[in-house]
């Protein structure tokens, strides 16, 4: 008996799943997006999805697999740097390969009545009910997935910052490490170290000077050098006090320098070494 396919059904199911698919590439990559972020990449995943219930022949299903993959990886993670996102792309396609090869090793022992492959997609013809059980289930695995498996953000504690100075704005993210207890000499204000070609639109000349050339500060160009010790040695880094740095999630001001490295602080995670104990609560 020929399976009937819904549009409306088939645009639900594959919500779902690629919201799945999406979730698996956030936890593996570990990227900050929000719920909220998943479930519009989700959505534009299974729109695209309505692509390939036109004949096409393989070679344009392929190439319109991966426009809704990029799509969907666009919508659930930018704004990132591309190289980010083509490989948020690649790891949700290696998850959809993954999960098209078991699903296809199911088909090979049970002969599923309400399901199909079509295209590149998969149709479960479900009903609302059943949907709703299933949504009641999901929610419940990540639930128990999450309290036993903290999330990487829970567990580096990341803020996202954004420093104002001389008319120009960056933001930036900052991981939570208490092990930074550097303090400015003179004003004893706490220091955010900061990796330097994160701040470059706000990193005032004398300081940008210095990383390039070593030029020692002057007098009234507000650079500082803050001396450090760390297993790789010891040494300064030119920092500046901004006009404002701001936590953006909580709106408050943070008093402080921002020291530059010249050296990548992580992977693409988090751009600066902020400690939140050195702040008093506001």
């Amino acid at each position: 008996m020929p399976l009937t396919i819904y549009a409306d059904v088939f645009v639900i199911v594959n919500l779902y799943i690629d919201f799945f698919l999406l979730w698996c590439v956030r936890r593996f990559l570990r990227l900050p997006a929000k719920t909220w972020r998943l479930v519009a990449g989700g959505l534009s995943g299974a729109l695209c999805a309505l692509v390939g219930l036109a004949p096409l022949p393989p070679w344009l299903s392929l190439l319109a697999g991966g426009g809704a993959a990029l799509g969907a990886a666009a919508a659930a993670f930018c704004p990132i740097a591309w190289r980010r996102l083509l490989r948020a792309w690649l790891c949700l396609w290696a998850f959809s390969f993954l999960l098209a090869g078991f699903f296809l090793f199911l088909t090979r022992f049970f002969v599923p009545s309400h399901a199909a492959v079509v295209g590149s997609a998969i149709y479960l013809d479900l009903s609302l009910p059943l949907l709703l059980a299933f949504t009641c289930g999901a929610y419940g695995v990540f639930w128990v997935f999450g309290r036993l498996f903290p999330q990487e953000s829970a567990i580096l504690r990341l803020y996202r910052l954004r420093i104002e100075h001389q008319g120009a704005s960056v933001e930036l993210t900052a991981k939570a490490d208490t092990g930074n207890a550097l303090r400015e000499p003179f004003s004893g204000l706490p220091v955010v170290v900061c990796q330097a070609d994160a701040v470059t639109a706000v990193t005032p000349a004398a300081a940008q000077g210095f990383l390039e050339t070593g030029a020692a500060p002057g007098p009234g160009d507000g650079l500082r050098l803050v001396p450090y010790e760390s297993l790789g040695g010891a040494g300064v880094l030119p920092a500046f006090r901004p006009e404002r740095v701001i936590d953006v999630k909580t709106g408050r001001e943070l008093p402080c320098y921002l020291a530059l490295h010249k050296q990548r602080l992580s992977s693409g995670q988090f751009a600066a070494l902020y400690n939140p104990d050195l702040f008093p609560p506001g």
